[in-house]
């Protein structure tokens, strides 16, 4: 398993170090500080499996040399708590061979070179514990070769860009210095961001996607996050460093505290596995049972839906018989001189034209009215030769008229009740799919809960 490691700190004399002896022991050779005269000699160290040094753009050639470049170091600083340099000490993957390894550390080293400083990297290959030293100055190098400031005191600017006065406190009114000139504020400014702490994080992620790149190439399928557990959303434990002390204890079958913590901790982390994988299984289940009740919802809704279209389907088509047939059964002619002729046809003949079988006359009220208004004229104009008026032949007509008009008020009647029957249905059955529902809930609600006892009973 891949295991993530970069952790960024600095070398300062602060802390009693010293940039050249550091540097001799990381890179396993013999270097002389010049200003103290001790020779640092490192070169029993039989694990370091190599070493180069990347200078940026504008650093002397001669730098490349490795106690020429911490020498001039020590002597640029000149405080007795000075910041010498800073070091990344980074895990490489055992899934990488040394060659992947090497090229993996040269990709990361040169693009800190490329920041602006001059990196001394250094693999130590030692068994179960392949990692890198990665040594940066703190300085940059300007175009002449020569080391630049690290900060600079400039002018505090308000939102505006104005400079800042300094207000004396007696006065209240701004400070006034030597020869007369005005005071103003004055701030620290860094010469480039290699302090902050965003570019840490920057620098670890860096380390995180070079690694995950050189396991791609390698084709294997570990990768590694810079972020902690709890970023990253995992329920686990983290491990402590044990150290090569710790290490070096195990290997001569003692035991180690820390190293006994950590066995622990990896025991712990596995009954988390453990239950995750349970969890993940019972959302599976879950997810897989919701989906066959939706499944089962669904084809009943489309049954509902495809009964509900076939019965309108069924209604339309009769309502469209009846009206055919009715218009059908209409005199023919447009005219009232003709419907009147055909009228008096039909009661000579002794029978009235209202349907046959099961089909019923349907009159417009445009028709009523034109009869309405025909039996009014025919009280005035009685046709010569005839033994009756026009009014009384329409009169007779209207109660044919009539007569149909109610036996179509029955059929509409019939109509309601059947579709007040159909609505009563759809709700029979959407309550029905609805217990089915409630059902099911409840069989799930009472298998979790069964889960659940037979995991504490456990």
């Amino acid at each position: 398993m891949a295991i993530y490691h970069c952790s960024v700190k600095n070398i300062s004399r602060s802390g009693g170090k010293s940039a050249v002896a550091s540097a001799s022991y990381r890179a396993g050779e013999k270097l002389e500080d010049r200003e103290t005269g001790l020779t640092h000699d490192y070169t029993n160290k039989s694990e370091v499996a190599y070493s180069e040094i990347f200078l940026c753009e504008n650093a002397p050639s001669e730098y490349q040399d490795r106690e020429t470049l911490w020498n001039a170091v020590e002597e640029v600083e000149k405080q007795s708590n000075a910041r010498l340099a800073r070091e990344w000490e980074v895990a490489l993957p055992n899934e990488l061979t040394l060659e992947q390894g090497k090229e993996l550390v040269r990709g990361y080293a040169q693009s800190l070179a490329d920041e602006g400083m001059c990196v001394d990297a250094n693999i130590h290959w030692k068994d179960g514990n392949h990692h890198a030293h990665i040594m940066g100055t703190t300085r940059p190098i300007k175009e002449n070769g020569e080391w630049g400031q690290k900060e600079k005191k400039a002018y505090k600017l308000d939102e505006n860009g104005q400079k800042i006065p300094q207000i004396d406190p007696k006065t209240g009114e701004q400070k006034i210095g030597a020869r007369g000139r005005k005071m103003w504020q004055r701030e620290t400014v860094e010469a480039n961001d290699w302090n902050r702490s965003e570019k840490v994080e920057e620098w670890r992620e860096r380390w995180a996607d070079h690694c995950n790149k050189a396991l791609e190439q390698a084709q294997s399928l570990e990768r590694v996050d810079h972020r902690s557990f709890e970023r990253q959303g995992i329920e686990r434990i983290p491990t402590i460093h044990e150290g090569y002390v710790a290490r070096d204890m195990e290997q001569k079958g003692q035991t180690a505290e820390r190293c006994e913590i950590n066995r622990d901790i990896n025991a712990a982390n596995i009954q988390l596995s453990a239950l995750e994988h349970q969890q993940s299984l019972f959302t599976r289940l879950l997810e897989q049972l919701k989906d066959k009740v939706k499944e089962a919802l669904n084809e009943r809704l489309q049954r509902l839906r495809t009964a509900r279209t076939a019965d309108e389907s069924a209604r339309g088509n009769a309502d469209g018989n009846r009206t055919v047939q009715a218009d059908h059964n209409r005199p023919a002619g447009g005219s009232v001189a003709e419907r009147l002729a055909s009228l008096r046809s039909s009661r000579a003949s002794g029978e009235l034209q209202q349907g046959t079988g099961k089909n019923t006359v349907r009159v417009d009220e445009h028709e009523k009215e034109v009869f309405t208004r025909s039996v009014e004229l025919g009280k005035t104009q009685q046709p010569a030769g005839t033994g009756e008026t026009i009014g009384e032949l329409l009169a007779s007509a209207r109660t044919g008229i009539d007569s149909a008009t109610a036996k179509e008020k029955d059929s509409g009647a019939s109509r309601a009740d059947r579709e007040a029957e159909r609505e009563r249905l759809n709700r029979e059955r959407e309550r029905q799919a609805k217990e089915a529902e409630q059902r099911l809930a409840k069989e799930r609600a009472e298998r979790k809960a069964r889960s659940h006892d037979r995991g504490i009973s456990r």
